[in-house]
């Protein structure tokens, strides 16, 4: 049971902390099967092929092809049938068919490329297991398909070391880049955590100062105003007395935003959100208190604009979904100003059935180069980006189900679409 669990743990996790490439390998196999059955056909008939074998791989591949448009029940499924796709697909199809062909030549350069795509799209600690069963599989389909089984072992052990010499290596090698990938995640989560504990500190000092003058000042202003003018202090003029007033406030607001700064910071090194409480939220009463939560500076507010063509549910965490819109407001802001010019928008609205958010700003743009890789982890362009901020809210936005993709115009604009699940009334 434990083994189980820990398989299911691996396969759930992996697909929560990156994106499988669904779309583009359902195209691929949906695409190339077919061709390659009439090359092979036209071009070799003594090669044995199978039309009916890579049509099942490319009737599989086609719910991948649309996996958006799952029922959000269905989601969680996603990541199982990845995997059932992938052995079938790999070490399954390619064992079947590097037997039938007697261990060719051809067949064993194919089934090379079809192992490393393998070793590249399943966990490195489960390779042992996938590989395993996906060639026993082959093993008994071909022991089916035919009378007299052939094994030629003189082909077979030169296969048998080459392919074992590349898959422990390709396993080590994956091992160590997520090794390298862990410990990069560990110092931001060290670093960060020591950040935010000297930050508060001398911020909870600033708020008990700031709570301090909120109690003293009344009876200070209440005993200065019954001075009668010519016993006042000159240099204690109206003005200051004004300011003076509103500097508790202002001291307290100020701990607020820092402490939201730090917050920021810490929810987005979050790799794990399935003990986030799940609730029922409303868009607009999330957009509208992260609003009024942000740190905004100086005049920075009145650069956001929104627009509210609907008012829609969905099922997630008002914490974590705020903090994306955080996020999101950090980064529009930011390049609003670096262009000096333009503003950003925020707007609700349903577009093909689909629920949707969006956040666009009118500042510099994304370039080209840059875009495909704004939500790879730790890819950053700016001076001090770290590349965690956009990875979490992609991963917040898949842990509910839904989706963030992105569309720039560099120098013109940059529009950031969320897209949520249908809400599903109980």
């Amino acid at each position: 049971m434990k083994s189980l669990k820990a398989i299911n743990n691996k396969i759930v996790g992996r697909a929560k902390e990156e994106d499988y490439p669904y779309f583009l390998y359902a195209l691929f196999q949906i695409i190339s099967n077919p061709i390659y059955y009439l090359l092979w056909f036209y071009s070799d008939h003594s090669t044995y092929d199978s039309f009916a074998v890579r049509s099942f791989i490319s009737v599989v591949c086609i719910p991948l092809l649309l996996q958006k448009h799952w029922s959000p029940k269905f989601k969680n499924l996603l990541p199982y049938y990845w995997h059932a796709t992938i052995l079938y697909s790999l070490p399954f199809f390619f064992t079947f068919m590097l037997l039938k062909n007697n261990f060719s030549y051809e067949w064993a350069l194919n089934s090379l490329t079809g192992f490393v795509l393998c070793i590249i799209f399943i966990d490195a600690s489960l390779i042992l297991l996938f590989l395993p069963v996906g060639i026993g599989l082959g093993i008994a389909c071909y022991d089916l398909s035919v009378v007299q089984p052939f094994y030629p072992l003189d082909r077979i052990q030169p296969v048998l070391i080459t392919y074992s010499s590349i898959i422990l290596f390709g396993k080590l090698f994956l091992m160590r880049n997520g090794m390298v990938q862990r410990e990069k995640q560990r110092t931001l989560q060290m670093q960060a955590g020591a950040i935010a504990h000297e930050m508060r500190t001398p911020l909870f000092a600033l708020s008990g100062i700031g709570h301090f003058l909120k109690t003293i000042l009344p009876s200070l202003i209440k005993d200065r105003n019954t001075l009668k003018p010519s016993e006042r202090n000159g240099s204690f003029s109206e003005k200051q007395l004004s300011h003076a007033i509103k500097v508790p406030d202002n001291i307290e607001k100020v701990t607020r935003q820092a402490f939201s700064l730090i917050d920021i910071m810490l929810m987005n090194l979050r790799a794990d959100f399935r003990d986030a409480v799940i609730e029922t939220c409303a868009i607009k009463r999330c957009v509208d208190e992260a609003l009024i939560e942000y740190p905004f500076v100086g005049n920075d507010r009145s650069l956001v604009k929104t627009q509210c063509d609907i008012d829609f549910e969905f099922k997630g965490n008002s914490l974590l979904v705020k903090h994306v819109f955080f996020n999101f407001l950090k980064n529009s802001i930011y390049y609003v100003k670096a262009a000096d010019k333009g503003e950003v928008t925020i707007r609700m609205y349903t577009q093909g059935g689909i629920n949707t958010l969006s956040f666009k700003d009118t500042g510099t743009g994304i370039a080209p180069d840059i875009l495909p890789h704004i939500f790879d982890k730790f890819y950053s362009k700016t001076k001090y980006g770290t590349g965690i901020g956009l990875a979490f809210c992609k991963s917040v936005m898949k842990s509910l189900g839904g989706d963030i993709t992105c569309r720039s115009e560099y120098g013109a604009y940059t529009e950031f679409i969320l897209s949520f699940p249908p809400f599903e009334k109980r």
